[in-house]
C-alpha cells in the first residue's frame, strides 16, 4: 500500500518512542501525519518515523552510480535568439568533501571558470581586511558577490541563489550588461569519484549571446581538474587506521594529520612514493598529492620532516600550531603569510586569529608594525617537557619569580594556571618596585 494512501483512523508506533498513536489527517507535498496519542496531543511525523500496523514499509537503502570513464561524459549547448541553454557533465576522481570545498571557493574561480578575471565579496563593512574576504561571505541564497570579466566591462553582481552542502550550487551570473544567466553546478557520487554537471541557461533578450565562446566555455572541468586534489578509489584499504606510517608504530594515532601529510610530502618527495600507495586515508592521500603538486610549481615551500614518537614511549597528544596561545597563532601566521604562503592563513581555522593575522601583514607592509619572530610549533607525539615532580605550588612560584626577575618571563608566561601565573606576576613587579624604591 502507498503510504500517502493510509486511511485515517490506522493504528501506527512511533519509532523511536514506542509510543501508540491513530492517524487523524496526512498532509501533502512534503508526506506528513498527524498522529493523535492516548493522552490527547496531536503531533506530526514523516513516513520514516511512524510504522504502521499491518501495513509493510521497505527500508530505503542508498545506492551509488556506477563508475563511468573519467572526464567529460556529456556536453552540449543550444538556444535561439531569446532562450539560451548548456550543460556540461564531468567524473572527476576526488570526493564530494574536496568538490564541494572547489565549487564553493569563489576566489578561485578566475583559475578554471571562462570568463572571470576576479571575483570580490558584497559585504557591508568598514573593516578593510574583511570588504574583501570571502571569508566573511555566508554563502547562503540571497548573498551576493562580484565578477569582473575578461574585458574593459566594469564588475557585475552575482547572487547565490541555490545551495545545499555537497549537493547542488546556484548564482545567476553576467559578464554584459545585456544577458543574465542562471548557473547550476550538481554533484553526484559514483564508486571512484563524483560527477559534476554545469546547467547554465537564461531567457530573454540577446540570450543567444551567451552561446558565444561555447568552446572555451565547455573546458572549464577540464581546467578545474588540473588543480582539483585526487584521490585514488582504487585502494580497497578505506579505514583511517594511521598505524601504517613507516617507523610510526603503535604511537602512529598521537600523530596528527597535518604531519602525517607531511611525512607523506617528504618521502614522495625523497624517492619513496610506496608509503603513499600504504595510507589508508583518501583524504591524507588527497591533501598529500595536492602539496606535492603545489611544491613543484613553486607557490609553497617543502614542509620539514616531523619527528615520529617512539612506540611505548609516554606523548603528548596536542600539538602544532594549534598547541599554541592565540597570539603565537597570530605570529605564526603572520610569517607564514610575509613568507608568501597565504594559504596556510586562508585555511585557518579561527576566523578570529585569521583576521587579526591579516590586519598585522597589512600593519607590517606599510612599515607601522615590525614583523613578530617565528614562534617554535611543538610537534604532536614529542614528549612533553618535565616539570619538578615534587615541586610543590609555593616552591613553584619561588623559583619562577626568581627566574622573572633575571628576565626569564617564557616559562611564566605558559603556565596554564592563570591565577597561579598571576600571583607570580604581581610579586615580581612587587619586587621589582622595592628594589627600585
Amino acid at each position: 500500500m502507498i503510504l500517502n494512501r493510509i486511511e485515517p483512523g490506522t493504528e501506527c508506533t512511533i519509532r523511536e518512542s514506542g509510543s501508540k498513536g491513530i492517524l487523524k489527517k496526512i498532509y501533502f507535498y512534503p508526506t506528513k501525519f498527524e498522529i493523535e496519542f492516548e493522552d490527547g496531543k496531536i503531533d506530526h511525523y514523516s513516513s520514516k518515523d511512524v510504522v504502521f500496523d499491518g501495513i509493510s514499509q521497505k527500508s530505503v537503502s542508498r545506492k551509488t552510480l556506477e563508475a563511468p570513464e573519467f572526464g567529460t561524459l556529456e556536453k552540449w549547448s543550444g538556444g535561439t535568439l531569446t532562450d539560451s541553454e548548456s550543460l556540461i557533465r564531468y567524473h572527476f576522481s576526488t570526493t564530494k568533501d574536496i568538490m564541494w570545498k572547489m565549487l564553493t571557493s569563489l576566489e578561485t574561480y578566475n583559475v578554471w571558470f571562462y570568463g572571470i578575471q576576479r571575483s570580490l565579496p558584497v559585504l557591508e563593512t568598514d573593516r578593510y581586511v574583511h570588504k574583501y574576504s570571502f571569508n566573511q561571505l555566508e554563502l547562503i541564497p540571497g548573498s551576493y558577490f562580484k565578477v569582473r570579466p575578461r574585458t574593459v566591462a566594469p564588475y557585475f553582481i552575482c547572487r547565490i541563489m541555490t545551495i545545499e552542502k555537497e549537493k547542488e550550487f546556484g548564482f545567476t551570473f553576467q559578464t554584459t550588461p545585456f544577458t543574465n544567466e542562471y548557473v547550476h553546478f550538481s554533484i553526484e557520487e559514483t564508486k571512484f569519484g563524483v560527477i559534476v554537471s554545469c546547467h547554465r541557461n537564461s531567457s530573454g533578450g540577446l540570450s543567444i549571446l551567451n552561446q558565444m565562446n561555447w568552446k572555451e566555455k565547455s573546458q572549464i572541468f577540464n581546467h578545474l581538474n588540473e588543480i582539483v586534489p585526487k584521490v585514488d578509489f582504487n585502494d580497497n584499504l578505506v579505514s583511517d587506521d594511521l598505524s601504517n606510517i613507516s617507523g610510526a608504530g603503535s604511537s602512529a594515532q598521537n600523530i596528527s594529520p597535518d604531519d602525517i601529510v607531511a611525512i607523506l610530502v617528504n618521502k614522495v618527495l625523497d624517492g619513496d612514493a610506496e608509503e603513499m600507495t600504504k595510507e589508508k586515508s583518501k583524504v591524507i592521500r588527497g591533501k598529500a598529492k595536492a602539496m606535492i603538486v603545489k611544491i613543484k610549481r613553486g607557490t609553497v615551500e617543502r614542509p620539514p620532516m616531523p619527528e615520529v614518537p617512539v612506540a611505548g614511549a609516554e606523548v603528548n597528544s596536542t600539538g602544532g600550531v594549534d598547541a599554541l596561545s592565540k597570539d603565537d597563532q597570530v605570529a605564526y601566521l603572520v610569517n607564514k603569510g610575509m613568507d608568501g604562503d597565504m594559504d596556510t592563513v586562508n585555511n585557518f581555522e579561527s576566523k578570529v586569529v585569521r583576521a587579526k593575522a591579516k590586519a598585522m601583514i597589512v600593519k607590517i607592509k606599510r612599515g607601522t608594525v615590525e614583523r613578530p619572530p617565528m614562534p617554535e610549533v611543538p610537534t604532536a607525539g614529542v614528549l612533553p617537557k618535565e616539570k619538578t615532580s615534587a615541586e610543590t605550588d609555593e616552591e613553584l612560584m619561588a623559583r619562577l619569580i626568581s627566574s622573572g626577575l633575571e628576565g626569564n618571563m617564557d616559562e611564566i608566561n605558559s603556565l596554564e594556571n592563570r591565577v597561579l601565573r598571576g600571583k607570580i606576576k604581581a610579586a615580581i613587579m612587587k619586587e621589582k618596585r622595592k628594589n627600585n624604591g
